[in-house]
């Protein structure tokens, strides 16, 4: 389920069945943020700074698919010291997009110098669009639970049960299926953002096998050797682990999620205070 929402009034939903509960945890939120589908009959491609988060809830995964993912140690409250912690040696779902080579720029690499040369801390970049992300995901979870009459729980940080897939994490807000927010700033101008609208993006296997295959590369033949070569004070051998600002099959990988959000059919779409269902 993605959210996108402007004001408080103005939200959209996508309601995507995930990996991360079906099979192999992945989460993949660039494809949104690169192309979403437009409620309108023209569907539309769009692109923007949007600030995401993960709520389980969907009614199209069964409950003997869930115990995919384990909790941690301890639920700690995301944004906490100790949810930093847990996230510093883990490639989360947000990185998911900059680990694909899904932004221009040198965005991937920078994710790479982030994960190799980790510090004690990790700081997060304050911007508006962030701020306001963050501001409005609990008014889109309300409104959510609203239209659809789901509950909504919540935990702190999300691990792959299998032990070989330790080095993938999630925070999702809540478990029952998956729930995406999207919370844009719609450069700056959040008011003209898009009434609530809930798409059911069925999933791909095929797809997500690509998306795993291209961010597992990105962590255990760029990240992963070149922490070890870090360790053993090889820095002129690290730097040869850098990778490339694209993937060579990041315009695939493009191309399958613009091709994933055109065929998602319109669920329903709520303004002020209607809900109108669609078949």
């Amino acid at each position: 389920m993605h959210i996108l929402c402007g004001k408080i009034w103005h939200f959209y939903f996508v309601l995507c069945e995930c990996e991360f509960c079906c099979s192999n945890m992945i989460r993949f939120r660039g494809i949104i943020q690169t192309a979403f589908v437009s409620p309108s009959p023209k569907r539309k491609h769009a692109k923007g700074i949007s600030r995401n988060f993960t709520i389980c809830a969907s009614p199209f995964i069964p409950l003997y698919c869930l115990p995919i993912f384990r909790w941690p140690m301890s639920p700690n409250p995301q944004r906490s010291e100790e949810w930093f912690a847990l996230r510093k040696d883990k490639l989360t779902t947000g990185t998911f997009g900059t680990a694909l080579g899904f932004w221009k720029g040198s965005r991937r690499p920078e994710l790479w110098q982030e994960k190799v040369f980790a510090s004690e801390a990790q700081i997060m970049e304050a911007n508006n669009a962030m701020a306001w992300g963050t501001l409005k995901e609990a008014v889109a979870v309300e409104q959510y639970k609203k239209i659809t009459g789901d509950e909504v729980s919540s935990m702190g940080f999300a691990v792959h049960l299998k032990q070989s897939c330790y080095w993938l994490g999630a925070s999702p807000d809540g478990v029952l299926g998956i729930l995406e927010v999207n919370c844009p700033h719609n450069k700056g101008k959040p008011e003209a953002g898009l009434p609530c609208t809930i798409f059911p993006v069925l999933r791909e296997r095929d797809y997500w096998n690509l998306i795993h295959d291209m961010v597992r590369e990105f962590w255990w033949e760029n990240v992963v050797p070149a922490r070890e070569a870090l360790l053993l004070g090889r820095e002129e051998v690290v730097k040869s682990y850098k990778p490339a600002s694209t993937h060579q099959k990041t315009g695939l990988a493009i191309a399958k999620s613009i091709k994933l959000a055109h065929e998602t059919k319109l669920f329903c779409r709520e303004l002020a205070g209607h809900v109108e269902f669609y078949s």
